[in-house]
């Protein structure tokens, strides 16, 4: 009797074949493949969870965004009232907007933590420079939903916290009135600001936003989650005694091209898949943060003051708490420098953050080996708390 080869074996069921049938038109294992089965280098701890925490909740700010955006009205006879709506006739209306005016403070303080921890590891050093760069940018933005956010509930310290914030650019030699035209879209805060506002809120910077988590995800998944500096400033037991001098050493950290390849490759055999070792600590850690929101918004509760009124001058207005520095820097500043302190000093400090990566030369990583680094970002540190303090008393 002759011998048949056996039939390739086929997956068995409905579910199985629509699997099948999936896969081979998306292409779904080779992105299973290159973003969950990927390794992560060896040493990897819960500090490298906060860029996953800050992912997770712009994820529900756009679900919450999207839901409050169903209610809304955006005009200044119908944006407060839609919001007393939200708050008091919609079913978890409350809820919902509470987390996303929270989750809103949340996501600046991770974004925040993650571009310390960043910072402090050394980790936007070659050749994840070009990443640092988008983080810095994301933080803009993060802030300008920020900005553009609190202005539709359309109260009394949303209207007169936009005034001040708006003046700002109007504070500019030359080209102040024409800033304060295109922010405003007219001379004073109304229909049109609010308009404008709304639209850069939920259409310009969530698109902007979307994109460019995008190229950040592409460019940690391309070059990989960065070794802890003390593992990776750590000379090979067959490199130290052919290494005797300091500059040898130091020469070593500079690790360009193949050479830094083949190294971080060694590293990272050592390690663990994303899935499922890391995905837990990062699963974790927004449990945390989303139960920290609730703890929030359950203590402090969702403020909403009184209806705008635009003829109340006695009303001091007060900022979100990330940006009462800057309010606290209008002070320092008076008269004709105004501008100087709210527009060309933050500037210039975002401008170096920005750049670091590549006036930076530094091969070292480790806190202790960059002590100038170190206590300038401890400076700016103080200086954003000390103004923030000053600026809510």
């Amino acid at each position: 009797m002759t011998a048949t080869a056996s039939p390739e074996p086929r997956p068995a069921g409905v579910p199985a074949r629509v699997w099948r049938w999936f896969e081979e038109r998306s292409g779904i294992n080779a992105v299973w493949t290159v973003f969950f089965a990927r390794k992560v280098p060896i040493g990897v701890g819960w500090f490298y969870t906060l860029g996953f925490a800050t992912l997770f909740v712009f994820t529900v700010q756009a679900a919450t965004g999207i839901f409050l955006a169903m209610y809304y009205s955006p005009s200044p006879d119908h944006a407060y009232d839609s919001i007393n709506f939200i708050m008091y006739q919609v079913p978890f209306g409350a809820v919902v907007r509470g987390i996303h005016h929270w989750g809103s403070s949340a996501m600046v303080v991770l974004v925040v933590l993650h571009m310390a921890t960043v910072f402090t590891l050394g980790a936007y050093k070659y050749p994840r420079e070009l990443t640092w760069m988008v983080g810095v940018i994301l933080l803009i933005l993060t802030l300008g939903f920020g900005f553009t956010g609190y202005l539709l509930t359309w109260d009394e310290k949303a209207y007169w916290a936009t005034v001040v914030g708006t003046n700002i650019p109007g504070t500019v030699p030359v080209i102040g009135q024409y800033l304060l035209l295109i922010t405003r879209g007219g001379a004073q805060l109304g229909a049109l600001t609010l308009a404008r506002f709304f639209a850069v809120h939920t259409l310009l910077l969530p698109a902007s936003l979307a994109g460019l988590i995008g190229v950040h995800l592409y460019l940690i998944v391309y070059h990989g989650v960065s070794v802890p500096p003390a593992l990776w400033e750590r000379l090979p037991r067959q490199a130290r005694g052919l290494l005797g001098s300091s500059q040898s050493a130091r020469q070593s950290q500079a690790l360009h091209g193949e050479a830094y390849h083949e190294r971080y490759t060694e590293f990272k055999e050592r390690g663990h898949s994303f899935w499922p070792n890391i995905i837990v600590e990062d699963m974790i850690m927004a449990a945390v943060v989303i139960m920290a929101i609730l703890a929030t918004m359950v203590i402090l509760g969702v403020p909403l003051e009184a209806r705008a009124d635009p003829t109340n001058t006695a009303y001091v207005p007060r900022p979100d708490w990330y940006f009462l520095f800057l309010f606290q820097m209008l002070k320092l500043f008076p008269g004709f420098l105004e501008w100087f302190g709210a527009v060309i000093v933050p500037g210039l400090v975002l401008t170096l953050i920005l750049l670091l990566p590549i006036y930076d030369k530094s091969p070292w990583r480790s806190p202790g080996r960059r002590p100038l680094a170190m206590a300038a970002a401890a400076v700016l540190a103080v200086a954003v708390i000390v103004l923030t303090y000053f600026g809510a008393q």
